[in-house]
């Protein structure tokens, strides 16, 4: 992976720089995107991170986006498609100043039997938010737009054609360096401890080795670890933080490709990846089980990586026949992702501290949501009007009076709906 300047960043002369009128916590998209829009609008910010920028949790991101609103998640909506679009006009973006691996393929949804068509392909062709040029797609179609995909494997698809793909490591090493030439400092390798809270109002941090980091206003953006910071506060947001995973395989001559979804089987997903392929499914997932349980910035759960792996050979090689012993040529990486109860994200003020705002709650999506999330907080911020995303629909309170405990990540996941609308129906 090429070096990018935000990754080895220095801090200077503290004794001239002023105090941040926004202290960021967290370097993944979430926070980079957050940071950049506020450096943007003429604030001064810093970013702190235990680790250095993209590090953990992103460092594992799929990296394929789309307008899941359209028809995928079906609790979304239009604000949830626009904060999609304002993620795809993103990376276009910049993806014209940095490699990021950017594929411009769009996504293509398969069924593998004639219930799989009829329950997840054709309402796609129904869904109020259909895109132009999306359509329906015949077994033969899908092997015309999807080089190497076997006909005989599937019994139809739809096409969304706006939909991309990037690499999350290389897009988010890149974002980072887009923030440090906005002039965002870096506070890299520097855990925090806890918020600052004076007279009510947030006014910083307190580092593990305990410096105090002060700021006119504090942003959390530090995934599945923000409640750590929020408990001492009185606030829990209802996270079930999951475990995932996906597999890489050697490359093998593929061309580029559209992303794959197949949601009747366990919610797989395919895109080309430098040649090969990147894929993962449901198997490959893991409830951390209650809040006590520690959370790795880079787990390494083999077990769960055997089993997918196992299951899934077989499907690929019926699926896309030329990628040769799907058992043998994968590596894997895997990372933590924080689910919400109304699978919503969190973006907002939070009510117990004045200046202290939170962006949270990925969903298993927040390569596609970040860039629009971090606009939608930095608006919120500085008073300016939301360009993307209902701020109504994830405010961090928006949970207080629910008849189950946040705190309780087996509740939480109790909560959610359904991950597909005919699962919902039934």
């Amino acid at each position: 992976m090429p070096a990018h300047p935000a990754a080895d960043l220095t801090h200077g002369d503290r004794s001239s720089i002023e105090l941040p009128e926004v202290l960021v916590v967290g370097s993944g998209l979430f926070g980079l995107s957050t940071a950049l829009h506020l450096a943007r609008a003429g604030r001064r910010v810093t970013v702190v991170d235990e680790g250095t920028p993209a590090s953990g949790t992103t460092a594992a991101g799929a990296g394929f986006v789309g307008l899941w609103a359209a028809g995928y998640a079906w609790y979304w909506n239009e604000s949830e498609r626009d904060l999609e679009q304002y993620g795809i006009d993103f990376y276009r973006e910049l993806a014209d100043t940095a490699d990021i691996g950017f594929r411009d393929r769009g996504n293509v949804w398969l069924s593998v039997s004639d219930e799989g068509y009829r329950d997840h392909i054709l309402p796609f062709d129904r869904h109020p938010l259909k895109p132009a040029g999306a359509r329906l797609l015949t077994p033969e179609e899908v092997a015309e737009v999807v080089p190497g995909v076997s006909a005989a494997a599937v019994t139809g698809g739809f096409l969304h054609p706006g939909g991309i793909q990037i690499s999350a490591p290389d897009a988010a090493l890149a974002l980072a360096a887009e923030v440090a030439r906005a002039g965002v400092r870096f506070e890299n390798c520097t855990p925090v401890a806890s918020v600052l809270v004076e007279d009510g109002a947030a006014v910083g941090v307190r580092t593990s080795a305990g410096a105090e980091l002060r700021a006119g206003q504090v942003v959390l953006a530090s995934g599945s670890w923000t409640n750590a910071l929020l408990a001492p506060l009185g606030r829990t947001l209802p996270f079930a933080r999951v475990l995932a995973s996906r597999l890489t395989t050697e490359p093998f001559g593929l061309g580029q490709i559209p992303t794959l979804m197949l949601p009747e089987l366990d919610g797989l997903w395919v895109r080309e990846h430098r040649g090969g392929l990147t894929y993962g499914h449901g198997g490959g997932y893991e409830a951390l089980g209650s809040a006590e349980t520690r959370a790795d910035r880079r787990p390494q759960r083999t077990d769960l990586v055997d089993a997918m792996r196992a299951q899934l050979a077989p499907v690929l090689a019926a699926l896309i026949p030329s990628g040769g012993d799907y058992a043998d040529t994968a590596e894997w990486t895997q990372g933590i992702v924080s689910m919400t109860a109304d699978r919503r994200f969190i973006a907002g003020p939070v009510p117990e501290a004045a200046g202290l705002w939170v962006v949270a709650g990925d969903n298993e999506s927040g390569v596609t949501h970040g860039p629009g999330l971090g606009r939608l907080v930095a608006d919120l911020v500085t008073g300016a009007q939301p360009v993307a995303g209902d701020p109504a629909l994830y405010r961090p309170d928006r949970f207080d009076g629910v008849d189950y405990d946040t705190a309780d990540e087996a509740a939480v996941r109790a909560a959610m709906p359904a991950r597909r609308e005919v699962d919902a129906v039934r």
